[in-house]
């Protein structure tokens, strides 16, 4: 948010303007958490269910999208919110690996851990491999932030690296594809059609 925040005010728009986008960004980024925990978890409780970090990327999406409609900034908003998913998302795996959830396949090897409360095995230290590597994609993505497709490039870059680390993750044992790797490959999938309708219309205007 406090990324966002700067580089709004930087483009002259109004601190009461991204207020109201901040109360949407965290009502849509709370819910949509919410959600895809029930949906790709199967918990019957709402209320009780725990909060996705990549079900709140997508919410914060969608809020952008919603916003941007309602009060326009020419893509800003958008494109900020964008640009912030790989940092965001970087952020929430430290505080995976702090609480034992979203942890790795089993390893043995160098920087291997253990969570005793939780699966008292050795595994793959996912989250902080998760966390360095969009870490770097944020990185790359602000510097190339001029690009005019940089929306799509982070979009594409998220859920390919998200589909691509699921593979290290405990989850994908035993299982040919995970529920996190069938929504990356839709996400994926939505970006390029989206990619592509937008490039036809700006052809034929």
């Amino acid at each position: 948010m406090l990324y966002i925040y700067l580089n709004l005010k930087k483009d002259g728009y109004k601190n009461k303007q991204i207020l109201l986008y901040f109360i949407m960004y965290i009502a849509f980024a709370f819910i949509c958490g919410k959600m895809y925990t029930v949906l790709a978890y199967g918990e019957n409780d709402i209320l009780s269910a725990g909060l996705s970090a990549y079900g709140g990327l997508i919410g914060v999406v969608i809020g952008s999208i919603i916003f941007e409609r309602i009060l326009p900034t020419d893509g800003k908003i958008i494109e900020y919110t964008i640009l912030s998913l790989p940092l965001v998302y970087g952020l929430t795996k430290i505080a995976c690996f702090i609480v034992g959830c979203c942890g790795g396949i089993p390893y043995d090897g160098i920087f291997r851990i253990k969570y005793v409360d939780v699966l008292n095995i050795w595994q793959f230290p996912i989250q902080i491999v998760e966390t360095i590597i969009f870490l770097l994609i944020f990185i790359v993505c602000h510097f190339l932030k001029k690009n005019n497709n940089i929306n799509y490039i982070v979009m594409i870059l998220v859920s390919t690296f998200k589909f691509l680390l699921d593979f290290l993750r405990y989850d994908h044992i035993n299982t040919l594809i995970t529920r996190n790797q069938m929504f990356s490959i839709i996400l994926l999938f939505i970006t390029i059609i989206t990619y592509i309708v937008n490039k036809n219309k700006k052809s034929i205007n």
